[in-house]
């Protein structure tokens, strides 16, 4: 039988026992959620996941991110897709591994540590922890890791903590290292799907390197003037005419889709629940910039893609997500 928990009302969108693919009207639902360039092979893995871990594509708590990568042996951008939920996806996953085999799973308290090298159990400086450590424990065997802020932080396009990593630090490196704890201690059932809080720095833009300075001209000798007379040489009449340069290749990238309504309404809701009003003093518009990496003229100029990010982002911060 399929593990998807969703069965109060079968609906289009259910996933039904011994079906193998999505069908045509769970892939157009899907292309409106964000993934409208995926592959049938992307879809079908996709697919094995969601079934796998029992997770509802269609009310978000699994999905796939498609991010633009150039290939470097056909130097083509392409877009890959990683599968990711949230923590609480996350911990839904390990509770039913758990309990499918009879096994107690709990956790030990998480510490962070600062520059001191010094282990704590709650963080109360203003500056971000350098590291957080989580420990599971499934059936007596304690699984342990380490997040570092230096590897996971999500940065802007100045380099600064966005705004979530800014201002809740400690608890977004605790998701983190806590769910590298699960998948050390599950990794049969979390292999190949990641949190959104680990990928955050998948987005990162870092800052162009300054350019080399070019070296200096070496002083041409001085050339004294001849004069003795030149006679100038015809060219043979057999030598072929000078070819035109050949045109540049021309590189286009991917056309980018913009947001949808329906992307614009979610994100707006989401980011009124997170406390991100419109009213000029709660920092909407630099939140959604320092997702993104980019400075906006409009609203209007977010595209599918990064309004799908950043409804994600919101989804997992929420209150009654925390």
């Amino acid at each position: 039988m399929s593990t998807l928990a969703i069965r109060h009302q079968s609906t289009a969108l259910t996933i039904q026992d011994g079906q193998s693919e999505f069908t045509q009207p769970q892939v157009a639902v899907l292309r409106q959620l964000g993934v409208e360039n995926a592959t049938r092979e992307d879809l079908a893995v996709f697919f094995h996941q969601a079934v796998r871990t029992g997770l509802d594509p269609f009310a978000r708590q699994i999905y796939m991110i498609g991010r633009n990568q150039k290939n470097q042996r056909t130097q083509q951008w392409e877009t890959k897709y990683t599968i990711q939920t949230g923590i609480d996806g996350y911990r839904l996953i390990a509770r039913r591994a758990a309990d499918r085999a009879h096994e107690t799973l709990g956790y030990e308290d998480t510490l962070w540590c600062g520059e001191d090298g010094q282990w704590r159990d709650v963080w109360l400086p203003t500056t971000p922890p350098a590291a957080a450590k989580a420990t599971v424990v499934r059936a007596g065997q304690k699984f342990t890791a380490t997040a570092l802020w230096s590897e996971y932080v999500q940065t802007k396009k100045d380099g600064g903590a966005s705004t979530m990593w800014a201002k809740m630090s400690s608890t977004m490196l605790a998701k983190c290292a806590e769910a590298l704890a699960l998948r050390k201690a599950f990794p049969q059932d979390l292999s190949g799907i990641y949190t959104a809080e680990e990928m955050a720095q998948a987005d990162n833009q870092h800052p162009a390197p300054a350019p080399a300075p070019e070296p200096a001209p070496e002083p041409k000798p001085k050339q004294t003037r001849s004069r003795r007379p030149v006679t100038p040489i015809d060219p043979p009449a057999d030598l072929p005419a000078p070819a035109d340069d050949e045109p540049a290749e021309i590189v286009e990238e991917p056309a980018v889709e913009l947001i949808t309504e329906p992307q614009s309404r979610m994100m707006f809701a989401l980011l009124a629940k997170n406390g991100f009003t419109d009213d000029g003093t709660s920092g909407q518009k630099e939140y959604i910039e320092s997702i993104i990496g980019r400075q906006l003229a409009s609203r209007r100029d977010i595209t599918k893609a990064e309004a799908t990010r950043i409804i994600d982002l919101l989804n997992d911060a929420a209150p009654d997500a925390a």
